[in-house]
């Protein structure tokens, strides 16, 4: 069974692509909250995700660097050649499932006035 369920932060803005026509992706990483530390910090894994199709028009459209969310898929592997003809693999979480869960909070702190 390949299922992984995960709830964290976008880590970047996202970047909707077209690969052929009609067919977008886009990719992303997800940053997912360890057991918090004895200091009271917290820890983080870096998880890469693609979202293909409606799923990558849906994140680009409502979802920003630090939204929270919750995604359903699973994990692949997959290798391919760089620029210097370089064997490249990747270990990353394909998306078939999407919940928006928190906008990133803004800061709303008043702006002090120079007077």
């Amino acid at each position: 069974m390949n299922t992984i369920a995960l709830v964290g932060r976008v880590t970047k803005p996202f970047e909707l692509r077209e690969v052929k026509e009609g067919m977008t992706v886009t990719n992303n990483t997800l940053a997912v909250r360890k057991n918090f530390k004895k200091d009271g910090g917290s820890e983080a894994d870096f998880i890469p995700f693609v979202a293909w199709g409606k799923r990558a028009q849906l994140l680009e459209e409502y979802c920003s660097k630090g939204d929270l969310i919750g995604l359903i898929g699973k994990m692949q592997s997959r290798s391919y050649k760089n620029d210097k003809e370089e064997t490249k693999y990747v270990v990353e979480m394909l998306v078939e499932d999407i919940e928006f869960i928190q906008k990133k909070a803004i800061d709303k702190t008043p702006e002090k006035s120079a007077s």
